[in-house]
């Protein structure tokens, strides 16, 4: 055997050693309309690897993200567009929460369902990514204290300057989990969601820094029905108050 032939022999080896042979991803089509997304329901195996391909097929920009422990990056997805997000479920039989939303608009809870024999190790043991964390590292110049209570959001502060500004939300309610989400006006009259503190359980705080430029904007609670133990919507039952940077 040649030395040339004997070094392509140890390296097709050694490539598939160190996984080239892996299984591609199994891509979910999820679809997005003005009013609702679907599916429904995703089944999953334990482990197992997908790429979710979202397409926005409504006249507004929509966000995907994971909620109640589901590790699934938020994503923002322009009207029109398709997103690639990949994810890895979790490596147990369990039940996960896709929320797909307008900031102050519609949304629908897409379940997750993971069961069967194992597809394999998960990056991580609860499912996905690391979640993108809004904090700026950055100190911030002002805080705002709000409180959550009944289906009412309250700030001690309606306006700050822009730049790093700290929220720090306190649930007040002794029944309801509340979220705080910090919704920026965008020139065609939608909103984006800059950075939030979810699931925050009744009694308890949470808080987030983020660096915001001027504008219009609203402090609201975003969580659905399907979403958190809810059976109402939060932001529309009147839980948002105007805000704005200047």
């Amino acid at each position: 055997m040649s030395r040339l032939l004997a070094y392509a022999l140890f390296g097709a080896i050694l490539f598939a050693a160190c996984g080239g042979d892996s299984s591609p991803r199994r891509v979910i089509q999820i679809t997005q309309a003005d009013d609702s997304c679907s599916p429904a329901s995703i089944d999953l195996r334990p482990g197992e690897a997908v790429t979710f391909s979202v397409k926005n097929e409504g006249k507004k920009d929509r966000e995907v993200e994971g909620i109640e422990g589901t590790k699934l990056e938020e994503v923002i997805v322009p009207s029109g567009r398709t997103r690639e997000i990949d994810y890895d479920a979790p490596s147990k039989a369990g039940t996960g929460k896709i929320k797909c939303y307008v900031p102050g608009g519609s949304a629908s809870i897409i379940e997750l369902k993971i069961s069967g024999a194992a597809a394999g190790s998960a990056k991580d043991a609860s499912g996905g990514p690391s979640e993108k964390s809004a904090k700026t590292g950055k100190t911030p110049n002002d805080t705002v204290s709000v409180k959550l209570e009944g289906f009412e959001v309250m700030a001690d502060k309606l306006a700050v300057a822009a730049g790093p500004t700290k929220f720090v939300a306190v649930n007040a309610s002794k029944t309801d989990i509340h979220e705080l989400a910090v919704l920026r006006l965008k020139a065609d009259g939608s909103y984006e969601n800059t950075g939030e503190v979810e699931d925050i359980a009744p009694g308890k705080s949470g808080e987030v820094v983020l660096d915001l430029p001027a504008g219009k904007y609203l402090l609201a609670c975003l969580i659905v029905p399907g979403e958190a133990g809810s059976k109402e919507d939060h932001f529309q039952r009147g839980m948002r108050r105007d805000f704005e940077v200047k």
